[in-house]
């Protein structure tokens, strides 16, 4: 008998998944604009796209439970059954037999679907998670645009390990924006597939942090969804620098969160703690005049500018401007809009973070 783990435990799994698998941060910049396709699970363990001999009763799920493996990402998305009063349910997809009924142990997700393949990864003996592209799928029937935008990010990105921002480590990711259109694109039928198609179109690889996402999701995303559609820029893109600069800087190459090349221009977001030290100031000031004497000006948004709409969208607009693209006249409703998609990727942010 095997089980599948599904939903929000599939998503549990692989976020502890990518936390126990950490990348250097000089590995996270060289991976380019996106992930090198090795680092994910579907090219680490074994993969099917067919539900089989699903076990669903409950003394065949606790039978396979006792006998799993010692693996932390497991005792993590399980550990809710073993926290006593108020646990929650494990979600489990099967494929439509008998004693479908969900219950205190399993909330049971009965499919007929014909998946795509590498849509189930084998972690151990009888037991299978959703891929991560199928697990996006899965979340747009619970999630709104916002959200499930924000767990997109979260997917394609590399956020700190842990909230100790000075541990150089971070987390390994999951899937690429591409990989999430191409599956959605894939599995037909799904509750959710039209929303997650369309998010995915949203999303953009390599975010670095839960504000990072925040300000992309809001400039990226297209008018129509309530962003600000502004031009596309390379998001934690290392830039190399001139021997001039390198003297200055004091390093060959700088990292920035948002950088237009053709206006030669970037944004640095401001909202780590390791900004007040004084020997973070200085490095971001010799940072800041290396790329200086490259041509390369740079402005620097804070919490307090990004949570003010009228001067946030201000400097975007002016940034996607120098970047060579012309705004038009935005729709009356967008203002709204725009509003209630800070406010659903906020939510997420809020309900899942930190982790």
């Amino acid at each position: 008998m095997k089980v599948y783990l599904s939903h929000i435990t599939a998503l549990r799994f692989w976020r502890a998944w990518s936390i126990l698998r950490p990348l250097t941060l000089q590995e996270f910049h060289s991976t380019g604009k996106v992930a090198d396709a090795n680092l994910f699970p579907s090219n680490i363990y074994q993969t099917s796209a067919v539900l089989r001999d699903c076990a669903i009763r409950e003394c065949d799920i606790h039978g396979l439970f006792d006998e799993l493996p010692e693996m932390p990402e497991l005792r993590f998305c399980l550990k809710d059954r073993t926290d006593g009063l108020g646990a929650k349910p494990w979600h489990i997809l099967h494929d439509g037999k008998e004693g479908t009924k969900s219950s205190m142990l399993a909330e049971r997700h009965r499919s007929l679907l014909n998946y795509p393949r590498g849509s189930f990864v084998r972690i151990a003996e009888g037991l299978f998670v959703c891929s991560p592209e199928l697990v996006f799928v899965q979340m747009a029937s619970c999630l709104s645009f916002g959200e499930l935008l924000a767990l997109g990010y979260e997917l394609c990105g590399c956020y700190p390990r842990s909230t100790q921002k000075s541990v150089p480590l971070v987390r390994r990711p999951l899937t690429t924006p591409n990989r999430l259109m191409a599956y959605a694109a894939r599995l037909n039928g799904a509750k959710g597939a039209k929303l997650a198609r369309a998010v995915a179109k949203q999303v953009r690889a390599k975010s670095g942090s839960v504000m990072e996402t925040e300000l992309a999701a809001i400039a990226f995303t297209a008018e129509v969804y309530g962003g600000l559609g502004i031009a596309e820029a390379l998001i934690n893109a290392p830039v190399a620098l001139s021997e001039e600069a390198r003297r200055v800087a004091r390093t060959d190459w700088v990292v920035l969160d948002f950088y237009w090349p053709k206006a030669h221009f970037g944004i640095e977001y401001n909202g780590r703690t390791a900004h007040a030290s004084a020997d973070q100031q200085d490095r971001d000031s010799r940072k800041r005049d290396g790329l200086m004497v490259d041509g390369i000006e740079t402005a620097t948004m804070t919490n307090s500018q990004f949570q003010n709409v009228t001067e946030c969208t201000a400097l975007l607009d002016r940034v996607s401007g120098r970047a060579g693209k012309k705004r038009r006249k935005r729709r009356a409703a967008h203002a709204d809009a725009h509003r209630k998609l800070r406010r659903q990727v906020s939510k997420f942010h809020q309900q899942h973070f930190p982790f």
